[in-house]
């Protein structure tokens, strides 16, 4: 009767690991970029390619999507900072290294810094690099603190 009352949780401790397993798998296929590794390219060639095209490539490409967070279209709300501002300091790729986050676990996060053509505000634009896009994380104002009760 015992036994019958343990198979579940066996079961359930053997699925477990067998989802570690395969993600720990797929973490290892991560290349240098936050992209999985693809079995339809030749080894060769991929590395080639990719050691030609460097992260600040990604961010000057025009045709480049943009997903933004919750919490950086908050921040942008709060500090008066459109899309499109973003867009022209990302694509300036000024990147702040001491800033920056390369080894994260998500993948790299390059802090990238400049001025807005609007209204010159000095901004700090955290941008993730991932597979189909680049994804803004927040956006803060270096020279003014603002108060977003909302965002936290």
């Amino acid at each position: 009767m015992q036994k019958k009352k343990l198979i579940p949780y066996i079961i359930l401790a053997v699925l477990f690991v067998i989802a570690l397993g395969i993600r720990q798998y797929r973490s290892e296929e991560v290349s240098e970029t936050g992209s999985p590794a693809t079995n339809n390219t030749a080894p060769s060639t991929k590395k080639a390619t990719e050691s030609r095209r460097s992260n600040l490539d990604i961010f000057r490409d025009p045709e480049a999507e943009y997903f933004f967070t919750k919490h950086a279209r908050c921040r942008m709300a709060c500090r008066n900072i459109t899309q499109k501002e973003v867009k022209e300091i990302v694509r300036k790729a000024d990147v702040n290294y001491n800033k920056s986050d390369l080894d994260a676990a998500q993948g790299p996060k390059y802090a990238v810094e400049g001025y807005t053509a609007r209204d010159r505000q000095h901004i700090r634009v955290i941008v993730a690099p991932k597979q189909r896009h680049l994804s803004i994380v927040t956006v803060i104002d270096l020279d003014k603190d603002w108060e977003c009760p909302s965002c936290r």
